[in-house]
């Protein structure tokens, strides 16, 4: 009797869920009408927005400000849910719409200031910048205001109203995604965890980028157990990433241009694909923008106007990240005398103290009091000790801060806009110079034939460990100035004929300054280099399919050094297993068994190396930066590692033991899972994406979740599985977790290809689509295309009305009453 009411209740729950989907697409209709003409008292005169077949909007305006008036419209007509998630995020204010389990979220969001340094930015901004973004933000309440009882689904569900959009959220963008890819102080605080409890000789195997030539002046008893203490900042992180879909290290970017001596064409061609997270909708919208005397194509970010990778008439440009080391930790010390103050100089016979910085910060809270927080922050710095403190179960006896280049204000906005407007080399480096947070590198091609690679960022110029706790209480310590610009590295026009970056170490060794430490395996850069070496011409065509290439530099490498100690007369065992790595191609195809056998074999020997010397707790920690395993396990394997000796047993286990171990354990798993057959251990049946919504992705995934919102979530949130091509050593990135293998949630956020000879268009494709609105054709339109490798059209002058079907949407300034 029991089964029937749970299944009566079952089917009454998806009738309910239906009903009120079919309510709301009835009632409310929340899809733009792509043809409508809609008056406004903001605009001085008429714009046309174009829609083509996949909503990318072509906008023609005749001046700036009604332009960027028409972008805040039709970013918040597409994707008013996701810049509302951005606000929420800036501003510390998730609890207020969601409830007090995300009280602690709210906590770290505000400890690390985003919206107050946004604040500081708005009020340095050039005056007629702030015009243009204030230009933006009224575009953005205009749709709001002329729509708030027609917004889309998310809003409805989970009972949240749209927040008025003002400059400050636009400028608080730039620093959200300055945090987002600033990943290098997750590496710096495993390190100096395991600092704590291995040999030197050991720390060195495992990140030979150790440099003990920079004195750190803590001692044993100061430093000792502060990492360890301070690991629950990264599950914080993590934990932030998790709710907003944003997981992943974010390690991952590719961008290269080949020189017109090179292609056939005879100009240059620039492709570019940053790595970033995998949810719906993506993060990129992409736009054509027309107004007296200047044009452009690309991407923007929701929130924000400007093009951040693209081109214009002269030039085209994408991004990657420098990996460069922007944060450190101080160890702070109070003033025994005064609880409010802390010592800023304790060289001196005398120490000097200045009292903490405090911000107050009221967290709202919905359906329960509000509750006060307390910031304090030093000359270094906010305390984020204080966010591990709060927590009851976390015991941490010492005051740590963090510097963060991001917390300086800067101009990226200002930046960006310049670069959309340079109409020469000499001009857009003029406007790199203005980028700050996060560091990246920009990788430009233009039609005089200049290729070049120019890095911006504020980088510190340190004299001291930057992998280690430093004394806040010296002045030595602190951060004094940044590398000058003209000191940062470039590359311009190099005579091997191409540029590129995939997140590798762009500098030599004799560099002057320290940039990091960190760099991703090389893997991808090196597949790059191999195939932009080709002596035939390059084309449009062939950069394409680079960027869907599969092939893995580092499996190559891999399982060439393994293969011989799985040969041997007492090895029939591996014979099957072998026989498929003997006879593969290296690349991550879907039919693809050895990719697998080869995958689920390198977890299990970076588990069977590593955690019997690390302890579980270490491994857990630095697995969960997998780039950092890769890059290690890869050089233990090729030296021959003492780490391959299992402590905890009595044997003397050398590298075959452990890799012959590995081996046996990856087949046992992989029959236990698929059966018998090699044949069903294919790619494809183990690779999975689920492209899923923020917030409600994670909140449908929780098992207390009421039944009607995992069905609404799963039947028309979501997107897939999906079973993507490569891995996160190839080109084609696709990246998981170690913690949850094969489940990717990091990849090509867009695939954008740019042949300078050909003015009328590029090439491009989203692994999702335009719209936010789950209801919408373009609500991952694209997501085909993009597994395949396919492309579309992004027209770049007037061959679009030939060449395209389009609906034309009008803004006209309402007329006199």
């Amino acid at each position: 009797m029991g089964s029937i009411l749970r299944l009566i209740l079952l089917i009454f729950l998806v009738l309910t869920g239906f009903a009120v989907i079919g309510i709301y697409w009835t009632f409310f209709k929340p899809l733009p009408d792509y043809s409508e003409t809609i008056e406004t008292r903001q605009l001085e005169d008429p714009v046309d927005i174009h829609w083509d077949s996949y909503g990318v909007p072509y906008i023609y305006a005749d001046n700036e400000r009604d332009l960027y008036f028409a972008v805040g419209y039709i970013h918040a007509q597409e994707r008013l849910w996701q810049m509302t998630l951005s606000q929420i995020s800036a501003q510390g204010r998730f609890a207020e719409f969601f409830g007090e389990d995300l009280v602690e979220l709210d906590k770290y969001q505000r400890t690390l200031g985003f919206w107050e340094t946004a604040g500081r930015i708005e009020s340095e901004t050039d005056p007629r910048l702030t015009g243009l973004l204030q230009s933006y933000a009224d575009g953005v309440n205009e749709y709001v205001r002329q729509n708030r009882r027609n917004l889309p689904l998310q809003f409805t569900l989970l009972d949240v109203e749209p927040i008025e959009w003002t400059v400050r959220h636009s400028l608080a963008m730039t620093r959200l995604m300055a945090w987002d890819q600033n990943i290098h102080w997750w590496s710096e605080l495993t390190f100096a965890f395991l600092e704590e409890s291995l040999p030197a000789s050991r720390l060195q195997e495992l990140f030979p980028e150790y440099d003990d030539r920079y004195p750190t002046t803590m001692d044993d008893s100061q430093s000792r157990n502060i990492a360890a203490s301070m690991l629950p900042l990264i599950e914080k992180e993590f934990s932030r990433k998790k709710i907003l879909s944003m997981e992943g290290t974010q390690v991952g970017s590719n961008a290269w241009a080949v020189h017109g001596s090179r292609t056939e064409s005879g100009y240059p061609i620039l492709a570019g694909d940053p790595h970033m997270g995998l949810s719906i909708p993506g993060f990129w919208f992409e736009v054509h923008y027309s107004v007296p005397g200047h044009r452009i194509t690309g991407a923007t970010i929701p929130g924000m106007p400007f093009v951040v990778l693209g081109n214009n008439d002269h030039a085209a440009w994408s991004i990657t990240n420098m990996m460069a080391d922007v944060a450190d930790f101080f160890i702070e010390t109070p003033d025994n005398r005064n609880p409010d103050r802390y010592i800023t100089d304790a060289t001196g016979s005398e120490p000097l103290s200045e009292p903490f910085q405090i911000r107050n910060e009221v967290i709202r809270v919905k359906g329960s009091d509000d509750q006060l927080f307390r910031v304090r922050e030093t000359v270094n710095g906010p305390i984020v000790s204080d966010l591990i403190a709060s927590d009851a179960d976390t015991t941490i006896n010492q005051t740590i801060s963090m510097s963060w280049t991001g917390h300086r204000v800067s101009h990226e906005t200002l930046a960006v806009y310049r670069m959309n407007h340079a109409e020469s080399m000499q001009e857009f480096e003029d406007a790199v110079q203005e980028f700050r947070a996060p560091a990246m590198n920009f990788t430009y091609a233009d039609k005089e034939n200049n290729i070049a690679i120019f890095s911006a960022g504020a980088i510190p110029i340190r004299d001291f460990n930057p992998l280690l706790f430093r004394n806040g209480s010296d002045p030595e310590h602190r951060w004094s100035n940044m590398v000058p610009y003209s000191e940062l590295p470039r590359l311009v026009n190099p005579d091997q004929g191409y540029v590129a970056h995939s997140n590798n170490k762009l500098h030599t060794d004799s560099y002057t300054h320290y940039i990091g430490s960190f760099w991703a395996p090389p893997s991808r850069i090196m597949r790059v280099g191999q195939l932009l070496r080709t002596d035939s011409l390059i084309t449009e065509e062939f950069v394409q399919q680079m960027q869907f290439d599969a092939y893995s530099e580092h499996a190559r490498e891999i399982t060439e050094d393994i293969l011989p100690m799985l040969r041997g007369p007492d090895s029939e065992e591996f014979e099957q297993v072998r026989s498929y790595l003997e006879n593969w191609d290296f690349n991550y195809t879907p039919s693809s068994t050895a990719a697998t056998i080869f995958d689920l074999f390198y977890l299990n020997v970076a588990h069977n190396t590593l955690s019997d010397e690390l302890g579980d707790h270490a491994y857990q920690t630095l697995s969960t930066l997998s780039y950092l395993p890769v890059r290690i396990i890869h050089r233990m394997i090729d030296n021959n590692s003492v780490f391959f000796n299992n402590v905890r047993t009595d044997e003397a286990e050398d590298r075959t033991d452990i890799v012959r171990q590995s081996m046996r354990e990856t087949i046992l798993q992989l029959e236990e899972r698929f059966g018998n057959e090699p044949y069903d251990w294919r790619w494809e049946n183990v690779n999975s994406l689920t492209l899923k919504p923020p917030l409600l992705g994670e909140a449908a995934a929780n098992p207390e979740a009421p039944g009607t919102l995992k069905l609404i979530v799963q039947n028309i949130f979501n997107k897939g599985p999906y079973s993507p091509h490569g891995h996160s050593m190839s080109i084609n990135k696709a990246e998981y977790s170690w913690d949850s293998p094969f489940e990717v949630f990091l990849g090509p956020s867009i695939r954008l290809v740019v042949d300078l000879s050909n003015n009328s268009r590029s090439f491009s494709v989203l692994p999702t689509g335009q719209s936010g609105n789950p209801l919408s054709t373009h609500y991952g339109d694209q997501t085909d295309m993009w597994l395949e490798g396919r492309y579309r059209s992004v027209y770049k002058d007037s061959t679009f009305f030939q060449q395209a079907s389009y609906q034309t949407m009008k803004l006209l300034p309402q007329s006199p009453r």
